[in-house]
């Protein structure tokens, strides 16, 4: 009885850090998202920024504009989701089930390929993500992606749409919520299949950063890999133009 009350309490605390994580996350990005990139290129007409600012190789890249970027690098959390791929982007994304397990992913993504006369852009993103939670391993993944760059409101805020469906994610363990969808009986496997549905919004088309929301999903494939294990989670974050 008291493993089960320390088990309660627990996950209790878990899913109230990762709430108050969350609210100061949405904080701290709009902050970035309306307030640093205005006032960085309000003062860079102006010519106010001091001159060792604008010297710096790092500030420049990170606030110079830039429509074409090559590389970019970034950072991002996410919560659990009980639901499945379909029903958190699709069916049921308002009832996303949060359970207790989160992860902080950085990664960088290079623009492989631009196409001309399609706003398209092919990219090759790798990451490392640590998990908190029910699980405390580390998870590496690499996978080719798509970027789909026009949406009508663009002049207003500019979207695109990233999509990666042939990556490969390897954990150092087996997360505890994969073992409990396999069962004990069940076979695991740290390798899997890595997918990624994402929406990207800045303020224009030349922006040196971008904010998004993305899911962030390891598979089996349906048995392809191995069956019955697969993870979701929905996930925000930042990321800058490097050159």
């Amino acid at each position: 009885m008291n493993d089960i009350l320390c088990f309660k309490q627990r996950q209790l605390c878990l899913m109230r850090l990762w709430h108050s994580s969350s609210y100061i996350f949405i904080v701290a990005v709009s902050i970035m998202y309306f307030g640093v990139g205005s006032v960085a290129s309000r003062a860079e007409e102006l010519g106010v920024l001091p001159s060792f600012w604008r010297q710096s190789p790092v500030s420049g890249q990170f606030l110079a504009p830039n429509p074409q970027p090559t590389l970019r690098i970034g950072a991002y959390v996410g919560a659990l989701s009980e639901q499945s791929l379909i029903g958190v982007t699709v069916l049921r994304p308002w009832q996303p089930k949060i359970q207790s397990d989160s992860l902080v992913d950085v990664h960088a993504i290079y623009t492989a390929y631009r196409f001309e006369s399609i706003p398209i852009d092919l990219e090759i993103e790798g990451g490392i993500a640590k998990h908190f939670g029910w699980s405390h391993q580390t998870e590496f993944n690499l996978e080719p992606m798509v970027r789909w760059k026009y949406f009508p409101w663009n002049d207003y805020v500019y979207t695109n749409f990233r999509l990666g469906l042939f990556g490969v994610s390897y954990d150092t363990s087996i997360p505890e919520w994969e073992k409990r969808q396999v069962g004990q009986n069940g076979r695991t496997s740290r390798f899997l299949s890595f997918l990624v549905p994402e929406f990207t919004f800045s303020p224009s088309k030349d922006s040196p950063f971008e904010v998004f929301i993305r899911v962030h999903h390891r598979s089996g494939i349906y048995g392809v890999i191995i069956k019955d294990q697969s993870s979701n989670y929905i996930s925000g974050g930042i990321r800058f133009s490097v050159f």
